[in-house]
């Protein structure tokens, strides 16, 4: 079901574009990378850039992403600068971004025309997205490395140490999937890219890379994602002409039989809310869940109008068991102590919330999630007992979660610790 339409967004001076790769920055805002963007509601025209990034601070996804800035303030500029239409190559193009403490590594494609891709490279920022640099000569791919399946890449992180990644043809759409991983720490470094490949009869992490999808599968843009203990891969899917999603439980597993769901698809004769005529895309938003997933997706059209991205709410179904994820509150109190005040978090309203309302919303969140009544209150209100009992037994709590999680990653046996 189509939410809405992300853009265009007069506001910020973005007529025509499309991707809006969505991804969690590090103020806790989602930042949406836009492709190649245009003043006026068309493809060509006045005000080329690309990449472009909006910020979003909506998290209730049924009500519609809206966007509040603009990375280079208003109008919303280009990245870091560069001449369209260049000696070297025409645009840039970002393929997706990943979050590692508080930089942000985004991967582009640079390509001479549609769809010549000279080559790919990755950039940084530490300032969440207001200034880049370039992630020097091992940070940069030529595009007919790996028989050019190394152009269109997605990453996530795997929770060991390793960000996995997913790599296929480019704007072509008509290769396969290769898996690579590589360290967290070492992502600027092309020496660190370990492939996932079947040899001698079995599959192992330093093989020849080998395609993972069904032999024949020809993938656009794509979008790889860890959620509620499985792996989900969303991407454009040339062959059938529509968005495929598969999911796995762990990222080895056979993709040739995940559990597969294609809910937007190009016109096939029949009309319908989940037909796209000219679609590309799929990304995920990082807010999504099992129970409420939605994705963004790309329109172009041959006479320069529709040129867009929308969100849409699909329905899809986890490969193996839900499990919570545990460690997201320690993330929100590590969002929550930024050193700037007030901190890096919203309310439903958009408002940002000062250290002792981000404190009191996280301890909230953890009574409800333990079953508790009644809400906790700041710690200046010395009229509510009860609150304050509640907080303090959901801080606990969450304490003995923190302990337990990092007692595992050390290896040490967490019962004698508290016993």
């Amino acid at each position: 079901m189509k939410i809405r339409d992300l853009t265009p967004v007069p506001q910020f001076g973005v007529g025509g574009t499309d991707l809006g790769i969505p991804v969690r920055v590090p103020t806790g805002e989602i930042g949406f990378f836009f492709g190649d963007t245009f003043a006026e509601n068309r493809v060509g025209g006045p005000g080329w850039r690309s990449p472009v990034l909006l910020y979003s601070h909506t998290h209730d996804l049924d009500d519609g992403v809206r966007f509040h800035r603009a990375a280079g303030g208003n109008p919303a500029k280009q990245l870091w600068d560069y001449p369209h239409n260049n000696p070297e190559f025409s645009t840039v193009l970002p393929t997706d971004a990943i979050v590692i403490g508080s930089r942000i590594y985004l991967h582009v494609l640079v390509v001479r025309g549609l769809p010549d891709t000279r080559w790919t490279e990755i950039q940084y920022s530490d300032d969440n997205g207001e200034t880049w640099t370039h992630g020097g000569p091992k940070a940069r791919w030529e595009g007919w490395e790996f028989g050019g399946h190394r152009r269109m890449l997605t990453w996530e992180h795997g929770g060991d140490g390793f960000v996995y990644v997913m790599t296929t043809g480019g704007l072509e759409r008509d290769k396969n999937v290769l898996l690579f991983r590589c360290p967290e720490d070492q992502l600027l470094n092309r020496d660190f890219y370990e492939p996932w490949g079947f040899s001698h009869d079995a599959w192992a992490w330093g093989n020849p890379p080998t395609p993972i999808l069904p032999v024949g599968s020809k993938v656009g843009e794509l979008c790889l994602r860890r959620m509620q203990n499985n792996w989900v891969l969303s991407y454009f899917n040339e062959a059938e002409y529509n968005i495929t999603i598969r999911v796995v439980g762990q990222i080895t597993d056979n993709w040739h039989t995940a559990p597969t769901f294609r809910p937007v698809r190009g016109p096939s004769g029949n009309g319908g809310p989940d037909v796209v005529t000219r679609l590309y895309g799929g990304y995920v938003h990082p807010d999504s869940t099992f129970d409420n997933f939605h994705i963004i997706v790309s329109e172009w059209a041959e006479s320069g109008w529709p040129y867009r991205a929308m969100q849409f709410r699909v329905q899809i179904q986890p490969a193996v068991p839900i499990e919570e994820d545990e460690q997201m509150s320690a993330r929100e109190v590590a969002a929550a102590f930024r050193d700037d005040h007030p901190v890096a978090l919203y309310d439903g309203s958009g408002r940002k919330l000062d250290l002792r309302e981000a404190i009191a919303e996280i301890l909230w969140k953890e009574v409800t999630n333990l079953g508790l009544e009644g809400r906790p209150v700041p710690a200046d209100r010395r009229d509510d007992q009860f609150g304050h009992i509640l907080s303090s037994h959901a801080l606990a709590e969450q304490n003995n979660k923190l302990l337990r999680a990092l007692c595992e990653k050390a290896g040490i046996d967490v019962d004698q610790v508290l016993g």
